[in-house]
């Protein structure tokens, strides 16, 4: 079971998939109150979609700003003539 966090989504790969966190690996008779209603169940694993997807595109806006910091001008312009190599 992968529940480790992910850093760009924010949430495990389990919890992104199911809604909730795995269950402790005890065997014990459940109480009717540990399980959600279907309808709540579903506006959560909604909202944890939403929000690992919102999480993603702020962290690719992060890493683009980051890679354009470095990125140096082109040294060509429109109608230079340049060498191509048919290697490959």
């Amino acid at each position: 079971i992968n529940i480790a966090t992910s850093e760009s989504m924010g949430y495990s790969p389990f919890f992104t998939n199911y809604g909730r966190l795995p269950r402790p690996m005890i065997w014990d008779n459940p109480t009717p109150n540990e399980y959600p209603g279907v309808r709540a169940y579903a506006q959560k694993v909604k909202h944890t979609i939403m929000s690992a997807h919102d999480s993603m595109i702020a962290a690719r806006v992060k890493q683009t700003k980051g890679a354009n910091k470095r990125r140096r001008p082109c040294p060509l312009q429109k109608g230079d003539l340049v060498y191509l190599s048919t290697k490959n």
